[in-house]
């Protein structure tokens, strides 16, 4: 039987693919590789590095994560009671970063039994037997080990591993904007006008100042970037700062269906803040060209006009139709033609002279990786189905407070292909209720369900190799 410490091979390097490396190195049971496509380890929380977290740092933190600090001697951001914080102990994307992914990046890179590569594009992942993906119960599948083909410096390579966690995530895979989830027309075309995560509009300003920027989406990430948009106009007085947002549905609050729904004691006050701003906003008045905020929203004085240089106009219960080229215009604009998804009259809205489309719609996993394996998803969600079935029966999965979920047992993280595991955001499909601390949770589940295939794979390795030397003698 052989020796050898069993080979895991982590998909992404973001933050939970990054915990799962310092677990697996903590263990001393795994040699890892970690196949992350960025420059560097969460390379995607440098592109929202400009927005803070809603959660503090308690709930950013792992137990893993901690010890690995401590090892190195670095402090640990302070992380005081949920309800104790202040605003300082919520942090960016950077601060996050620096203060805490990035030490972690330097403990697994450090560790013998850690290779990160980066720049490492994953293409599809099999199986390394003459089996096929339909070929089911096959107890050979189980001792087989994972063939991963992967791309690093325009050059092909093939991983081999005894196990594989795809923590690849979601993000930077957006959501269509047409209708029906599909492509509206045009939106590929003019991709190049689109952009699909929360920019930093501050170190674009020109991007936005004295243009036109249609905001599409009614999650959290859509108030956000307009928030982002009501600072860079508070910011640059001189200028001004049109946005035209535009929701699938409408904000009834009158009717106690506001479009942001209200949480009774919110113990997430950046969240809080952002709904009473996204509910102030989301007006309809047919009387004024625009609506124009002050640089503070109050709900009980949200009707009254302020001129200012920040101009919204909220389109409610729409979605886009189309995207065409503004013939009229030589700056690269485009023309957005909105339907109302609730009329019978197939009514039209038209935007001209949109420079940017911040499309805020959500993200969705990309299982093309996994593909030749055999994993059976969600037709709704797209995410493993144990655990999106857990998730969908769970006591917190009808509220809009994500801190009321809990994660379900270990057994949700097993897929049919065995010593295979989504973990992090990709896990939870189109759904946008992940956290973090949900996340460090599957970690330890997955590390408890690894040590078990460990045993089998042992096993099935001694079995394996008592066969051939009975066979040779």
């Amino acid at each position: 039987c052989s020796k050898m410490p069993p080979r895991l091979l982590i998909v992404g390097g973001g933050p939970i693919g990054l915990e799962m490396a310092v677990a697996a190195v903590q263990s001393k049971k795994w040699d890892v590789t970690i196949a992350e496509r960025g420059n560097e380890l969460c390379a995607n929380v440098v592109a929202w590095e400009h927005v803070h977290l809603f959660s503090a740092w308690k709930l950013n933190i792992s137990e893993a994560g901690r010890a690995a600090l401590t090892s190195l001697g670095i402090a640990i951001p302070e992380c005081k009671e949920i309800g104790e914080e202040a605003k300082a102990d919520y942090p960016t994307g950077k601060e996050f970063l620096n203060q805490y992914l990035r030490p972690l990046g330097k403990y697994v890179s450090n560790s013998e039994h850690c290779k990160v590569m980066t720049e490492t594009n994953v293409v599809s992942i099999g199986k390394s037997t003459l089996l096929l993906k339909g070929d089911m119960g096959k107890i050979r599948r189980k001792s087989a080990s994972f063939r991963t083909l992967v791309v690093r410096d325009g050059m092909e390579e093939i991983i081999i591993s005894d196990a594989v966690v795809d923590a690849s995530g979601t993000y930077g895979n957006g959501n269509w904007l047409g209708i029906g989830g599909i492509p509206a027309l045009g939106e590929r075309t003019f991709a190049s006008n689109i952009i699909r995560t929360i920019p930093n509009v501050a170190e674009d300003a020109a991007r936005y100042l004295n243009k036109t920027t249609a905001v599409v989406g009614s999650a959290y990430s859509a108030i956000t970037t307009i928030s982002k948009l009501k600072d860079l106009a508070a910011a640059n007085t001189a200028a001004t700062v049109n946005v035209h947002w535009c929701t699938r549905r409408g904000n009834d609050d009158a009717e106690g269906s506001p479009l942001y729904e209200k949480i009774e004691n919110d113990p997430l006050p950046q969240r809080e803040a952002l709904s009473k701003l996204a509910n102030a906003l989301a007006i309809i008045n047919d009387d004024r060209d625009f609506i124009s905020v002050s640089s503070t929203v109050d709900e009980e004085k949200k009707d009254e006009e302020t001129s200012t240089n920040f101009r919204l106009i909220y389109h409610p219960r729409v979605q886009l139709e189309s995207i065409t080229n503004n013939v009229s215009d030589s700056n690269g604009t485009v023309n957005l033609l909105l339907r109302d998804v609730q009329s019978d009259t197939d009514e039209m809205k038209v935007i001209e002279e949109v420079s940017t489309v911040i499309a805020n719609v959500g993200f969705r996993p990309d299982s093309s990786i996994y593909q030749e394996l055999q994993v059976h998803q969600c037709y709704a969600s797209e995410g493993p189905m144990n655990l999106a079935a857990a998730l969908m029966s769970s006591s917190g999965a009808g509220s809009v407070d994500c801190l009321a979920q809990v994660a379900p047992g270990k057994e949700t993280m097993i897929n049919p292909e065995p010593s295979f595991y989504i973990v992090g955001m990709k896990s939870y499909g189109r759904s946008s209720k992940f956290l973090l601390s949900i996340g460090h949770e599957q970690v330890k589940h997955v590390m408890e369900l690894l040590k078990e295939d460990v045993t089998v794979l042992h096993r099935l390795s001694c079995f394996a190799w008592a066969q051939t030397v009975s066979f040779h003698t």
